[in-house]
C-alpha cells in the first residue's frame, strides 16, 4: 500500500529483547508513527533494520509524506475467551514530496 499523509506524531526508537524458538536471544526493533489520510489517522510503524536505520530521523508534523507499507491482521482469544482482531500496518519507506 502506499498513500499521501501528513505525520501526526513519530514514537522515540525502542529495542525490546525476546527469546526465539532456539533459545537464543534477539532484539525487536520498532518506532511507530501516527498518520493522517483524509479523514482517517491511524498508527504504523517501522520495524527492524528499517526502525534502526530511522532511529534519529526527524519528520515534519503536518508536512505531506508518501508511505509505504503492509496491513497484516492477527486473531487471538482474550481472558473472557473471546475471539478478538487486530489490523497492524507495519512501514517499509516513508519519503517526502
Amino acid at each position: 500500500m502506499e498513500n499521501l499523509v501528513l505525520i501526526q506524531e513519530v514514537g522515540a526508537y525502542s529495542e525490546r529483547q525476546y527469546q526465539k524458538q532456539d533459545g537464543s536471544t534477539e532484539y525487536f526493533k520498532s518506532r511507530g508513527v501516527i498518520m493522517k489520510h483524509g479523514g482517517d489517522i491511524f498508527y504504523g510503524e517501522m520495524t527492524g533494520d528499517y526502525a534502526s536505520k530511522n532511529r534519529e530521523t526527524q519528520y515534519n508534523q503536518n508536512q505531506p509524506y508518501v508511505v509505504k507499507g503492509y496491513w497484516k491482521q492477527r486473531t487471538w482469544e482474550d481472558q473472557n475467551h473471546q475471539t478478538r482482531h487486530e489490523n497492524m500496518f507495519y512501514i517499509s519507506d516513508i519519503q517526502t514530496l
